[in-house]
Order: structure tokens, then sequence, then C-alpha cells
């Protein structure tokens, strides 16, 4: 028999936090692998450090980590990260033989039959926890046999093949026994089938022999779910220490004599008389000295309560520096403007966004703090699970790259969004909010935050094609955590620490940025599949978009940081009813082009 040669393994640095995070699963090569917690690691003698200080304090915790890398996979004392086999039960493609794989059997090579020496596969199946979000196999042994109950628990013996007498979709396939002939249809095989069986949640994740005895209800779902893995990351862009309106807020409502009675009873009257004098005595708005008050006595989930703070510090850092501030080491930035005295429409689009900073290096750390399985409200694996006299850490990792931060006009949006017709838009979004899954990892629906939604998209799409990245290597940052500050920041990172080459940069210059975003509005007033798109009055998961589809709005999943959710291109250009907040650039774009013939 020919040696097998090992198979190579490998996923990008970046991957590591974010989509193969602790707890996802990872499709290589034909083989699936669940990526393992930060507690089953490597020591951190091979670990590379990660630095961020800012990060560390919204987080709680006391330093990151880098997965290690090495740069020659092919040598075998390589040091990696330990990835779980999962499915654990795979099925031989030739003579259909099931196999719980174990650790002992691995040998660095695909798996092979023991009986044919054909290659071996994961089943399509798997079982999550509803509350605790565990995983584990599916218990076929068990499942198969009870039915039968004739007391058969042969595990060597298993099955998986067609179904005698055919049918359709799952029931056409079958496991069964060789031993004592039991045998199951998968199509008996779905929702809480196993828990209605008696057979619930063992209390484990893939890469642990023991279980905690959870005795929870459990679920059926398919390997590649989305629900298998809701995994929980945070980043923040390296910035000069700011001394923002963020810092000076929450000093003012500390230092309030009736703070300390409202820490116990955050929704008493007193609540409303704070906010009053504060409102009156100081520049905040009431909206954001509710909020602020809400993080401070711990009413704002701490994981959404971090990345606000974190932006609202980033958009100080913006300010500025389009104010003059000197630059960082990997902050490096200049100004640039839209306007340019050249022609109506680009100093009508300057209008509007009459704040452009370009970043011509930064670095950002993006941490992975834990993951959730099944719901988005079910308890939270910690990525690194905490352990008594031991520093508290997260996997993260560094990028350097270039961006371009562009300031929207407050006083503008908010009148246009006080619309009746833009507030009826939204106000549909922000009903399906309430009642959607995902609606708690959202940002909440302002036509505020979906008009800088939708733009960032829109102009994503069209930098991709101008700056020489491709589109899923551009990310977008959405700054929309306090009255009247609007901005977004499209950027792209790399995990080489001489960051990227300074196309996307360039395109914040004169003229190549007002270009680029009249032509991606251009680009968004029709839609390939109008007038279904622009005419629905909700689409995509829970009803959370309007106007969006794959033809005109939607972005590569690496890309947006809502999950291609909130998103309206009506918001931008306008409908019959509703004024976009661009409709005055189409309108002006179109007398134009009539002018020239």
């Amino acid at each position: 028999m020919a040696t097998q040669k090992p198979v190579i393994r490998s996923i990008r640095l970046s991957e590591t936090v974010s989509p193969f995070g602790p707890g996802a699963l990872v499709d290589i090569l034909g083989e699936s692998f669940m990526a393992v917690t930060g507690d089953e690691w490597p020591p951190t003698s091979i670990r590379t450090a990660v630095p961020c200080d800012r990060l560390a304090e919204k987080l709680g915790v006391d330093e990151f980590w880098a997965a290690p890398s090495s740069g020659t996979p092919d040598a075998p004392k390589t040091p990696g990260l330990e990835f779980a086999r999962f499915p654990a039960w795979l099925f031989c493609q030739e003579c259909r033989r099931m196999t719980q794989w174990r650790r002992s059997l691995e040998k660095g090579a695909a798996p092979t039959c023991p009986e044919c020496e054909g290659r071996m596969v994961p089943m399509r199946f798997v079982v999550v926890c509803t509350t605790k979000s565990h995983a584990d196999d599916v218990p076929w042994v068990e499942w198969v046999h009870r039915p039968s109950d004739g007391g058969c628990r042969v595990r060597d013996r298993l099955r998986f093949k067609s179904a005698k007498g055919g049918g359709e979709g799952l029931s056409s396939l079958e496991v069964s026994c060789e031993a004592c002939k039991s045998s199951r249809s998968l199509g008996d095989l779905r929702g809480d089938i196993l828990s209605r069986e008696g057979l619930l949640c063992r209390g484990r994740q893939p890469w642990q022999f023991e279980g905690s005895g959870c005795g929870g209800k459990v679920e059926v779902l398919q390997r590649g779910a989305t629900s298998l893995h809701f995994g929980d990351s945070v980043s923040a862009i390296d910035i000069p220490e700011v001394e923002g309106r963020a810092a000076e807020l929450e000093e003012l409502i500390r230092n309030h004599p009736l703070f300390g009675v409202i820490k116990t009873n955050p929704s008493g009257a007193l609540l409303d008389i704070l906010v009053d004098e504060l409102a009156t005595n100081s520049s905040a708005s009431a909206d954001a000295i509710r909020a602020g008050v809400a993080a401070l006595v711990g009413s704002t989930p701490p994981l959404a309560q971090a990345k606000s703070s974190l932006l609202a510090e980033e958009y100080e850092a913006f300010v500025a520096a389009a104010k003059g501030a000197a630059p960082a080491q990997d902050f490096v930035t200049r100004t640039s403007a839209i306007a340019d005295g050249s022609s109506n429409v680009a100093d009508l689009v300057g209008s509007l966004l009459p704040g452009v900073v370009i970043v011509d290096r930064l670095r950002e750390v993006r941490a992975s703090t834990g993951f959730r399985r099944y719901t988005p409200e079910a308890d939270p694996v910690p990525s690194v699970p905490p352990k008594p006299y031991e520093k508290k850490w997260f996997p993260a990792v560094e990028g350097y790259g270039e961006g371009v931060f562009i300031r929207f006009d407050g006083a503008h949006v908010d009148g246009w969004a006080s619309d009746t017709h833009v507030n009826a838009r939204t106000a549909q979004i922000a009903a399906h909010q309430e009642g959607s899954v995902l609606g708690s990892r959202l940002h909440e629906a302002s036509a505020q935050y979906m008009l800088l939604h939708s733009f960032a998209h829109a102009l994503m799409r069209e930098l991709a094609f101008r700056s020489g990245y491709s589109a899923p290597s551009l990310r977008e940052r959405i700054y929309c955590e306090a009255a009247g500050d609007y901005a977004v920041f499209i950027y792209t990172t790399s995990t080489d620490v001489e960051g990227t080459l300074g196309g996307l940069a360039r395109q914040g210059e004169q003229p190549y940025l007002g270009q680029a975003i009249v032509r991606a509005l251009e680009q968004v007033a029709w839609c390939a599949n109008d007038p279904v798109c622009s005419e629905t009055e909700a689409q995509s998961i829970d009803g959370l978009n309007l106007a969006a589809c794959h033809a005109c709005m939607l972005a590569p999943e690496t890309s947006c940081e809502s999950f291609n959710l909130l998103l309206d291109r009506a918001l931008l250009v306008g409908t019959d009813r509703a004024p976009g907040y661009f409709s005055s650039i189409i309108a002006a774009v179109t007398e134009a082009m009539i002018e020239q013939g």
C-alpha cells in the first residue's frame, strides 16, 4: 500500500479571529474541523503578543495574543493551533461505512476507510444545545437503535446509504446497523426529535472529552447552518489619546449629586431630573445623556457598550486630525476635501460631506471575545475560559493599512431624518428589529444609521473597482454614536507589518473621491431587480432590509459590520414620496447630462 503524504492544512492568521474564531467550523479540502478556545492554544512562548491598551481596558482583559504562525508549514515541528475534527462521525464514500473518528487515528493525512481505504467525509448533521451553546455529534448508535430497543449497541457496523424503496429528500437516505438490521430514515432526524426521545445535551464542546451533564434540550442542525456559530468580535483602531466629548460627558454624569442614587434605581424619576439639568447646563443632548447613564450603570450590554465607546473615541480622533492634530506612528493622516470649485456637482457633494480625512497608515486590532450557538440569546462561551490566578486574555490579530474617513453634515442629516416619509420607512425596520433574533446584535435602527450604512456599502462597491483592492478586503466602520456625530470610514488592512499599497488612500484625494461618490450614487439609483427591489416592503433576514439586494447593495461578509442588514438605498437617492439624502446630487447629475446632450 502506498504511503499517504501528510496533508498541509492552513488558514490565514487574520481568520483565527473571524470568521474562524473559537467555536467556528472550518472546511479545508473536504474535511471539517472546529476551532478550539484559547485554553487549548499552544503556550505563550510560541504565541505573539498583540498590544492594545485601549481595547483591553474596554473588554476588561489584561492582554491579547495572536495565534502562532510560520512561513514553513511543511516543517514537521512547526507549531500551530489545535483543531478538533467535527463532526467526528465520518462515512466512506465507497462502501458507506460509518466510523467515529478519534484523535488516536489521526496520522496527519486525510482519513481513509479502515475497511476499503476509500476516502471518508463528515456526516452532514450535528446537534446543538438550545440554551447553553454546546455542540456535539449526533448520537447515531443510540438514535438508530431507539425504535427497536433490542439492546444492540454495536458501534462499528453502521452504514449510511440510500433507503430501500427510494423516496425524496432526506427520506431517501438512512443509517442502518448491520449487526441487528435496525435502520432509520434521515427524514426522521429533524428538529427536537432527539430531546423528545430522551437524548439530551451532554454539556460539552467537540474538543472536550468530558461534559458537564447539561441535560438541556438539543436540536439537529445541518453542519453548515449559520446558527451553529454566532461569533462575537470587537476591533479598535490604534489612535492617539484624545480627550473627547464622551469622556467629558462621563465625568459630568459621575460628578452629578444624583448619580449615586440613580445607580441603584436607574429607571426612577430622578433620572429625568439629572438629564434635564445636564442638558440645560451642557452641550450634550438628552439622548446622549441617557445613553451615558445607561452605560455607566450597566444597563447596556457590556459588548455593545465597549463597541460604542471605542467608536466614539475614534470619531473624536478623526475630528482632531481634521483640525490639524499631530499624527502618531500608526495613525498617519492628512486632510482633504471633495469640493474643488471645478463643478457644481462636486461642490454640492462637498456641502453634504464637509470633512474628509485620508489615513495613510493605521493599525487595527481585532479580538474574539466569545461565541454562541443556536440563537444569539444563548449563553455565551468565552473565547478563553477564565482560570483563577491567570491573566485574562483574548485571541487577537493586528493589521496595518489605510483608509478614508468621510464626515457628514450633522445638522443636515438630522433635518433630513425628521421628514415624515423618511421616518415611515425606517420605522418599519425598527419594528422588525425588535422581533428579530439578530436584533440585539445590531446597531439601533434609525434613519441616520441606515443612511450611513447604505452609503458605506454603495461606496465600497465603487472603490473596489477603483482602488485596486478586492471587495472582501475593504471594511466599513459606521460612526453614529451621538447626535450630530455622523461619519463612515472605509479602510483595508493586512497582517503584514508593512501595511498596504496606498491605492485606497489615493482615492480619497481630489478629484477622485467626489467622482467615486457620484458614480456610486448613480449605480444605486437603479437596480437590476427593480421594480421588485425598490418597491418591496421588507426583505432579507426578518425583514431587516428595504431596497437592498445582491444586485445593488449587499457586500461581502467580511466587509460589513451589520451582517448586510439595516440597508435601504432609497434613503440615498429617494423615492416618489421619501426624499433621499443625496437626491439633489442625482438631480444635478441628470441636469448636467441633459445639458451635455
